[in-house]
């Protein structure tokens, strides 16, 4: 069932042409499977006589299950659920590998399960095998990201599909599928497959190696674009009343309907004047609230001041989390809201920032999956998106700098610098309402720098 909505989805995708090649799969080549069950050379061939040799797209979404305590497992139904779970989809990847290099875009996309992240008593042995699923996506991004292959993983939570609609009808299965899912409803097929026909289209073009959950649970500029070119009423706020005037004053030009405002969101006083404006400009309903602030000063830890802390926990975190209080009785109103973090792999990795910026990057990305579970009761989702480093005026002192570059590129699979188009493609996403099962998840916008422990350069053997 997931499999032919996925197959919909991308034909959907394939005919969308109004926003663009980004957010078009015209021209492109997909296979998806349900699973292979040792014909999977066969389809492989079949592929490549049907798409002249070249893939552009391979979703792998295999998955069987058989519950038993651990100790009640015998050899062979071990071996059966790792052959259809895993195996299957590892010995696809390597043939499906030739197609998808000469396609010069490869993207290839699992479907896992969070039984693979946490425990849900599926049975170990599954468990096991989607942790394997998982893992693989993250390695073959950092191998494979040479050959222009992405690799990326979705990890759906329960899912009304006619293969577990058996469960569906035990009351108590529901009841505690509920009580753990802060959306408090079951994921319907299109939720998931709508992240991946995303996850494939060119708009994704720098993300890979991540494994996101659908589980209920950059630049302003380049992200009020993308919103406004999905038809959408954006107000946004700058420090700087010169540059926000230009930026308005092109946005109008082409057609957007936008307004602004002078804000630092730093202060309480401007920030409960900006959420007066918004309530005011939008009829006290919000949709959309994208929180993008940032500021950053490097040191060694021992050399930052009680100042210098507090200057910039209140820009990157106080602000924030004060705003979303703000904001909170606007995204309650419109019955649909969703608010969108901009954090930083700073947050995930040490990268050197200084310690207090990814403190509060850190902890910007905890407070996501907090309001994912205390606010969805009143149909507000809450997401995070986490970039690398992005071709970005803010950032163009490091990008001047070779060996900065050199050390950054060595430890990205993808080989380049993020545009800010890539950042707000996932932005803009996680705003429409194919994303309605999408909350609590932390997303990395980074070429695969997050996944990448260590690639030898050496063949190991």
């Amino acid at each position: 069932m997931v499999s032919r909505v996925i197959t919909e989805k991308m034909a959907e995708a394939a005919q969308s042409s109004k926003r663009g090649t980004r957010w078009s799969l015209n021209g492109v080549t997909a296979l998806v499977t349900g699973g292979t069950r040792g014909i999977g050379e066969n389809l492989i061939q079949e592929v490549a006589n049907t798409f002249n040799g070249k893939l552009n797209i391979f979703v792998n979404n295999v998955g069987t299950n058989l519950r038993k305590p651990t100790t009640e497992y015998s050899a062979e139904e071990f071996s059966e659920l790792m052959t259809v779970n895993f195996e299957s989809g590892f010995h696809l990847c390597q043939l499906a590998y030739p197609l998808l290099k000469a396609s010069g875009m490869g993207s290839i996309v699992f479907i896992s399960s969070v039984a693979g992240v946490t425990s849900l008593g599926t049975g170990s042995v599954y468990a096991a095998s989607k942790a394997a699923i998982n893992q693989l996506t993250k390695n073959l991004a950092c191998e494979w990201a040479k050959d222009n292959i992405r690799s990326n993983c979705v990890v759906p939570w329960a899912t009304r599909t006619p293969l577990v609609e058996y469960l569906f009808k035990n009351q108590q299965f529901v009841e505690d599928i509920l009580s753990r899912t802060p959306l408090r409803r079951i994921a319907k097929p299109e939720e998931v497959s709508s992240l991946v026909a995303f996850l494939c289209l060119p708009a994704a073009s720098y993300i890979t190696g991540q494994v996101i959950s659908v589980d209920g649970g950059l630049t302003v500029h380049a992200i009020v674009e993308e919103l406004c070119g999905f038809g959408a009423k954006v107000h946004t706020c700058s420090r700087n009343e010169a540059e926000l005037n230009n930026c308005l004053d092109e946005w109008r030009g082409k057609g957007f309907l936008v307004s602004g405002s002078v804000c630092d969101v730093s202060s309480q006083a401007h920030r409960e004047n900006l959420i007066q404006k918004v309530t005011s400009t939008f009829n006290g309903k919000l949709d959309i609230y994208v929180n993008n602030v940032g500021a950053n000063f490097r040191k060694p830890t021992i050399e930052y001041t009680a100042e210098d802390y507090s200057q910039m926990m209140a820009i990157n975190l106080d602000s924030a989390f004060h705003l979303c209080q703000l904001v909170h009785p606007l995204l309650k109103a419109s019955e649909m809201g969703s608010i969108v973090f901009i954090s930083s792999i700073a947050g995930v990795v040490s990268l050197g920032t200084g310690t207090v910026y990814a403190a509060s990057k850190a902890a910007i990305n905890q407070l996501v999956k907090n309001l994912a579970c205390e606010w969805a009761k009143d149909s507000i989702r809450s997401n995070c998106v986490v970039p690398a480093t992005t071709n970005t005026p803010l950032v163009e002192h490091l990008l001047r700098n070779k060996k900065y570059i050199d050390e950054m590129l060595s430890r990205t699979p993808l080989g380049r610098i993020a545009e800010p188009k890539e950042i707000s493609s996932l932005v803009a996403f996680l705003c429409l309402p194919a994303a309605s099962y999408i909350t609590g998840q932390v997303i990395s916008v980074d070429g695969g720098l997050t996944v990448n422990g260590f690639q030898p350069s050496m063949r190991i053997t």
